[in-house]
């Protein structure tokens, strides 16, 4: 399914994401971001597919600790794929040949774009949720904490991410086109939190860039 584009994409989180936090751009930075911004804004074509299963419906008895501990008190599952489109790939590597520094920005970017379009679907399926008397945990994606990459195929699977919004999974468990996402998300009859994030359950703590400069990539907006 389509998803709405963000009328604008959250340059505080794509500097976080650069190693520049805080950090007030001057002229030509600016007009960098301006730039990467409308580009991508003109180039992504936002999509995503879920489906609401029970929480049996995924192998999940080797997936690590952490997402049980995600999925505790919840009978249900929803498991979602999103993406930014096969363009954004397709721009992402022109830059990359063409223009580095509008490839790092545009690189950022797109995180933070696929970031705010998987909020904003986030917010739209809790309320329709929460209509049915049932709430959801965050989001919590395979390769997170101690949970493997390799549940990406089953996830992928379970909401049929190819026909759904063209996203496949390669033979190294990773997602195609580049700049999309899965997630599952607990479901429950009472009101739940699942694992909040943090750096003491992140598998890239100990070489995390964002940590070496005191700092946290889950820093409040």
């Amino acid at each position: 399914m389509v998803r709405a584009k963000p009328q604008a994409i959250d340059r505080a989180v794509a500097l976080r994401y650069m190693g520049a936090s805080g950090w007030q751009p001057d002229d030509a930075s600016s007009a960098l971001l301006d730039r990467a911004e409308s580009r991508l804004l003109q180039t992504a074509v936002p999509r995503a597919a879920w489906k609401k299963l029970p929480r049996t419906s995924l192998p999940l008895k080797d997936c690590g600790n952490d997402l049980m501990r995600h999925l505790q008190g919840c009978e249900e599952v929803l498991v979602l794929v999103a993406t930014l489109g096969s363009e954004v790939d397709t721009m992402l590597r022109r830059f990359e040949l063409t223009d580095i520094a509008m490839a790092a920005t545009a690189d950022a970017m797109a995180s933070v774009m696929l970031e705010q379009v998987c909020d904003d679907l986030e917010q739209e399926l809790r309320a329709e949720l929460k209509a049915q008397n049932l709430y959801l945990t965050g989001r919590f994606a395979p390769g997170y904490g101690d949970c493997p990459l390799t549940l990406n195929d089953e996830v992928c699977l379970a909401a049929d991410s190819v026909r759904g919004c063209g996203v496949a999974v390669t033979a190294e468990h990773l997602l195609a086109p580049r700049k999309s996402t899965t997630a599952i998300l607990g479901v429950a009859d009472h009101p739940v939190t699942g694992t909040l994030a943090g750096c003491s359950t992140c598998h890239l703590r100990e070489t995390c860039v964002f940590r070496k400069n005191g700092t946290t990539c889950f820093t409040s907006k």
